[in-house]
């Protein structure tokens, strides 16, 4: 029995009825080549899937989302995944008895997991893994604002201070770890679907407002279902926020220095003039209180809270955009801990 990979991408062929095929030793399972096309007269970027030199079709252009992607990947190699032959006595088409009426085929994409992604401020587009969360650019890693900001951070010395916990506590160290990752796990994806909550809303409020005025809805379609999520939501709009062009999820980047990021929320003034307030979502608590964050170097007088770590990230973000001639005013970090609050901060100046 043949086996298939889910992971795996499937495409139907198309095309079977221009040259039918009644070769019985073609079969599912055998292996496919997908290659350019590049004697075809109708497009020069056809896709040729062919079985021991055989040509079985093409992979469909017109209306195919994955068409590109597997083009500037060619040549494949994949497999028949499925495969249906004209019965005797049935009619389909012009097709004969015995000849091949559908075909579709699985293949990996080399690159699979791997997107490009437009850069905000340079006219760029970097390599993003999905899997590893690397920028690439060039065949070179980016450093990424993460990577950025623990430079100037005392790295927290988790064994001396679980061990400490552990003992006060009459407990193993491996339990202590394995709390503070758990929770923070969680934190993180609490954190984490707010963020994609605010973003959805802000890129789908357009069509959401549509759906609800045509369903006569209380709220815009495009705010979360959830009645959790979407009071934290609504509760965020409620304040009283500068209005401008609001773009989320942003890639920012320098390549000539090796530098990028992603920001939450960038409030776009004057796209003309270039400026702009840097904005980001954070849910925590007590972020004015002193931590255990310790800054270093020149960050070493600022006050060691979590409002530190946000200033000192969102001024990446904006250093980034004053390198393409942005003026960034300030930056605005807006925190849920049960209720929104807002902290406006200046930009520092960072050593690039």
């Amino acid at each position: 029995m043949v086996e298939f990979n889910k992971e795996y991408m499937i495409q139907n062929i198309v095309g079977l009825s221009f040259k039918p095929i009644i070769n019985p030793e073609i079969i599912t399972g055998m292996e496919v080549i997908l290659e350019h096309d590049n004697i075809n007269s109708f497009s020069g970027r056809a896709i040729a899937v062919k079985c021991n030199g055989i040509h079985l079709g093409h992979i469909a252009e017109k209306n195919n989302l994955d068409h590109e992607r597997i083009f500037d990947e060619l040549p494949l190699n994949g497999r028949i995944r499925g495969l249906s032959r004209l019965g005797k006595g049935e009619v389909f088409a012009k097709f004969k008895e015995g000849e091949i009426t559908h075909c579709d085929i699985e293949f990996k994409l080399k690159n699979e997991g791997i997107e490009l992604v437009q850069s905000f401020n340079e006219p760029v587009k970097i390599k993003f893994d999905k899997q590893t969360h690397r920028h690439i650019y060039e065949g070179k890693d980016l450093v990424s604002a993460t990577s950025y900001i623990n430079k100037w951070m005392k790295e927290f010395d988790s064994d001396r201070v679980s061990g400490i916990v552990a003992n006060s506590l009459g407990v193993t160290q491996q339990e202590v770890k394995d709390f503070w990752d758990d929770g923070g796990d969680i934190s993180a994806a609490f954190g984490t679907v707010v963020d994609r909550a605010l973003c959805h809303y802000e890129k789908y409020k357009g069509l959401g407002k549509v759906i609800q005025d045509k369903k006569n809805l209380p709220h815009n379609k495009a705010m979360p279902s959830h009645p959790a999520l979407l009071n934290i939501v609504l509760g965020f709009y409620l304040m009283d926020l500068k209005q401008g062009e609001v773009l989320t999820q942003v890639l920012l980047t320098n390549v000539e220095r090796g530098l990028c990021g992603n920001a939450d929320r960038i409030l776009v003034l004057d796209r003309e003039k270039k400026i702009a307030i840097i904005g980001d979502y954070k849910c925590t608590i007590n972020c004015e209180e002193e931590t255990g964050d310790k800054f270093l170097g020149q960050f070493a007088t600022l006050p060691k809270n979590k409002l530190s770590k946000y200033q000192l990230q969102m001024s990446f973000y904006a250093r980034l955009m004053e390198l393409s001639g942005w003026n960034i005013l300030h930056l605005e970090t807006y925190v849920y801990d049960g209720t929104w609050k807002t902290y406006k901060m200046k930009v520092l100046p960072l050593d690039f």
